[in-house]
This record gives C-alpha cells, structure tokens and sequence, in this order.
C-alpha cells in the first residue's frame, strides 16, 4: 500500500496528527509519523530523511511552532523535512507535498504558539505560500475533511486503489461528537461520579445506576467539555467499555432541528431511510428497535427547550441518555427523579490556578500572588480562566511590562467580554468563533424574549453587585423597586443567570456575568 509521509511539530498538533493517521487508516494508505518510529540508531533528522525514501506522498501540518532544532543543524527537522521532500521523485515525478496552514485568524492556546521563532516560523511559511497551493485549516473536524479531499483526489489522480482496512474495534464509534477535548483540569471528581452513575466500575455500588443524566451549570462552566471527554473515555466507550457500541451526539442549541438529528443517527447506525420516514414519532420508533439490541451511551448537547430533547428519548435497556442544558427548569422538566439532575459547579481555587498556569505559565511564574487573585476574582469559571490564560501569555511577547495593568484589566473592566472565545466554541455553521460576549448573550437575548422587565432588572443587578456578588431579597426589592422580587429571580436562576445559596438565603451571580450585565446597560443608554 503507498506511504503517506505525515510531518508537523507534535508538541501542539497532537490531535490534529491522530486524525492524519486515522485518516491515512480509512482510506487504505500506510502513514509514516514519528509516533511509529522503530529505533533506529541515528538523529531525528536523519531519520527523517531515511523515512522519507519510502513516501509515495507527503503531508505536512503547520500551525505557530517552528520545530525542534537537533544540534549540527541549522533549521529545525519540520523544515528540513519539507526541503528534503521537495528533492524526492517517484516514477520519474517530483513527490507531491500537500501542505496545511493553520487558519492566522483560528484562536489557538498560548502556551502551543513558539514566539522565540516567531520570525524562523513566517519565513518558513511565507516560502510554502510561495512554492505550493496549501490549504487553510481550523478544527480538527475541519482538517479531517481538507485532508481526506486532499488524498482521495492524490489516489485518483495516481490511479491508486487500495482494499479497505480491517475494522478497528478498540475505540467505539463516535458519531458526530466535537473533538476529546486538549484540556481538561479539575474535573476528576465530576468524571468519576458521572461513570458511577452509568455502573462505571462493574463493582461499586454506591451509586444507583441511572438511564437519563441531565448535566446544568453557569454558561461557560465546561458542561460540553466534560461531556465530550467521557464520550472518548475508554472505560465508558472502549472495547471493553460500558458502551462499546459507541456514542450517538446531538448538538440542539436555541435552534433545535430534531428531526434532521434523529436522521443523523439513522446514518450512523447504517439505516439512512430513517430520514425518508415522514414524522419524527415514526423516527423514533425506528430507532428505539435499533437500540433495543445496542449498548450505546446517547448525548444531547445544548437544550434550551425541553421539548426539542424529548424526541431522543429511545434508549434501549442497555443505554443511557445524557444531556446538558444551562436552563434549570429544563433540567427539572426532563429529569424522572431529583438525583437525574448533575450541578457542575465552578473550579475550586486550586485547580482554577493549575489551569491558568497551562495556559499563562510565563506570567503565573512571575506573578503567582496576582495571578492566585484574578483567579479568586474570576472565581473559578473556566471560560473566563481559559481566555485570561491566552491573552496574558499573549501579552508576555511584548515583555512583562503590561501584564500586571492586563491583569488588572481583566479583573475590574470588561476585557474579557470582548475576547474571542477558545477553540473548542468554533461554529462550524458559520465557520466563526464568538466572543465571550456573544456566548453569554446568548442567554440574555433569550431573556429579554421572555420578560423585557427582567432583561433590565439583570442589567441593573450587575452595576449595583458588590464584591462577591451576592444578593438576598431585600437588596434585590430595593434595587428593582418592586414589592416581590421572586418572579425575576426564577427567571434569572432558570436561565443559570444567578445561583441559588440555600443555606445563606442568598443568590449569587458570577463575575464574568457582573461584567456582562453592567455591559447590557451601557449598550442600553
């Protein structure tokens, strides 16, 4: 079978590399990356180049790392590489070298950007612009699919055929489910109590197994992150996992279309008619046949309206249905009993601080007290510390002089609010990522549908919080001027705007969301 030689730096393309294998994989070629390397005796760049003798093809994947520079040399060997390629011929004919770019406008983590050679890296992707057409990619999603269009027409236009591979059963599939996600810090417990909840392991028996699990938090909190994580956990969906059927993944959003869902079960599970059937009841009946004979752990991501989640209510008696929504009396409505609803609290200060030190380490080093303090003022939310972790280590390229004022920035103004959001909150519909401000927007547009009087009440709430901002009845009576601030406040708390604190009489609303309604008003007046 032909060779398909894949090079890029692996320190920061690690996902973007296994979806080039499991491409290579699908499509019946034989792919060549270091991960395979035997030992072999020699340098990395040497080795390379032997490697490189046995390519039909060449792929190479470049992001915002130059690449190791082994000593003797003066280029790093993912330069090298590409160069050596260059001079190769097969039958006759100069090997091809299909070459992708990340997209310069994809937000990307700080800490996976090589600004030492920042320089050495745009000298050596302005001569692949200039030397081969290229492509431009985003997510991992998007790569796979440049890449397969890429080899498939590099098979035709060689004449290649190549039997399809055998099956690997080791991993369950996973249908249309975002990418496992690159970071994931303080979310141990909440992953272990989840696997419980599915009998996860076999022998414990603490905790009741369950067939429907609704998980709700603040916006921003990771609910789709932790989520997509036990989708890959090899312990709920490996060979030997609870599932080893695999998962089926439905996105909704405010926007739910079931039906075009339901069909894309249907094509996951080899029976593609599902989408000819002329109501989503038939639809439904369909697949609870198909289930009732699967082991397979259904997600429902994103539900704002409790009725769009009902129709993927056809889990066979081996599987479970787990669901996430920011909506409390979503979660309420769907639950059977009380325990079925999951809270996912924010990060402890500890692990908002181990977070904040894999994105920012640079700045977390030399200021560590400062930083110890945005993430108490941050308290904890992870979509707040992922993008105060960019843009610090950001800032670190122009020297250390305005990190301590960003700091600042970030914990008094509405810096964050206008930042665009991380990677894993690209919108593949519109081939965009929002910023902060448009995902929390989200919820409020929502609110002012519902009540226009408690769009403002939430707008006025942020100006007057205190720090920390919570309020108790009577501050919330006084500053709305009614006599019964209660209906507000359900709303607020449905729509994860304010966080109920039983035992203090209290509610609590989130810096992030502080920032965000004292922004409301100001676009307001």
């Amino acid at each position: 079978m032909p060779n398909v030689f894949i090079s890029s730096t692996s320190r920061d393309l690690g996902d973007y590399r296994q979806a080039a294998l499991k491409v290579c994989n699908e499509l019946g070629l034989v792919p060549i990356a270091m991960e395979n390397f035997p030992a072999i005796g020699m340098g990395a760049t040497e080795g390379s180049k032997r490697k490189l003798d046995d390519a039909h093809v060449y792929v190479g994947i470049f992001a915002h790392r130059y690449g190791y520079i082994e000593k003797g040399y003066d280029k790093s060997v993912t330069e090298i590489e590409f160069d050596f390629a260059g001079t190769k011929q097969i039958d006759g004919q100069p090997l091809e070298r299909l070459c992708f770019l990340v997209d310069p406008q994809h937000p990307w983590p700080v800490d996976a950007i090589d600004f030492q050679n920042h320089e050495r890296l745009k000298a050596f992707k302005d001569r692949i612009n200039a030397t081969l057409i290229r492509a431009y990619f985003t997510t991992v999603d998007n790569f796979t699919a440049q890449l397969t269009h890429a080899l498939v027409g590099w098979k035709e236009r060689h004449h290649v055929t190549t039997a399809p591979p055998p099956e690997d059963k080791s991993q369950a599939p996973v249908a249309a489910a975002p990418p496992r996600p690159s970071l994931l810090i303080g979310r141990e417990d909440d992953l272990r109590r989840l696997k419980l909840r599915f009998g996860i392991p076999q022998d414990c028996k603490s905790e009741p197994m369950r067939d429907i699990t609704i998980v709700h938090g603040w916006p921003g909190v990771g609910k789709t992150a932790l989520v997509t994580a036990l989708a890959y956990d090899p312990e709920v969906t490996g060979k030997d996992g609870k599932y080893p059927d695999g998962v089926l993944w439905a996105h909704l959003g405010e926007r739910a279309t079931p039906a075009s869902e339901l069909a894309a079960w249907g094509r996951a599970l080899g029976v593609p008619d599902i989408a000819q059937l002329p109501t989503v009841e038939e639809m439904m009946s369909r697949l609870r046949a198909i289930l009732e004979r699967k082991r397979m752990l259904l997600i429902v991501d994103d539900v704002w309206q409790a009725e769009d989640a009902a129709p993927f209510r056809v889990t066979g008696p081996q599987c479970a249905i787990l669901i996430t929504t920011r909506l409390l009396s979503v979660c309420e409505h769907l639950a059977t009993r009380p325990e079925d609803c999951y809270r996912l609290g924010v990060l402890s200060d500890e692990k908002g601080l181990e977070l904040l030190q894999q994105l920012a380490p640079t700045v977390v080093r030399a200021y560590s007290d400062k930083s110890a303090v945005l993430v108490r003022d941050l308290e904890g939310l992870p979509l707040a510390l992922r993008v105060a972790g960019r843009v610090l280590e950001s800032e670190t390229k122009y020297g250390m002089d305005g990190v301590l004022k960003l700091i600042d920035d970030l914990r008094e103004n509405h810096r964050l609010l206008d930042e665009v959001a991380p990677e894993n909150r690209f919108d593949p519909k519109t081939g965009t990522t929002p910023t902060v401000s448009l995902l929390l927007k989200q919820s409020t547009d929502y609110l002012q549908r519902q009540s226009a009087d408690a769009y403002d009440a939430y707008a006025f709430l942020g100006t007057f919080a205190p720090k920390p901002a919570t309020f108790d009845r009577d501050a919330m009576k006084a500053v709305w001027e009614v006599d019964d601030p209660m209906p507000t406040v359900r709303l607020l708390v449905d729509l994860g705007l304010l966080e109920p604190l039983p035992a203090q009489g209290r509610f609590w609303m989130h810096a992030l969301l502080v920032q965000h309604a004292e922004s409301l008003l100001e676009d307001d007046d």
